[in-house]
């Protein structure tokens, strides 16, 4: 029962995880790709670069 109030509420709420869960794929995958960077400022600043 607690179930179907769950998904009728995701129904009629007009907020979404969607861009949250786009920003972590964007990082987690930016992560896969600069494996060995020395030096985390970079890394971060790549995040930025790829967040903004």
């Amino acid at each position: 029962m607690q179930s179907t109030k769950y998904v009728s509420n995701s129904c009629e709420s007009a907020f979404s995880n969607g861009p949250i869960e786009g920003i972590n794929r964007k990082i987690k995958a930016l992560k896969r790709i600069c494996y060995g960077f020395k030096n985390m400022d970079h890394f971060y600043a790549r995040i930025l670069l790829i967040v903004k």
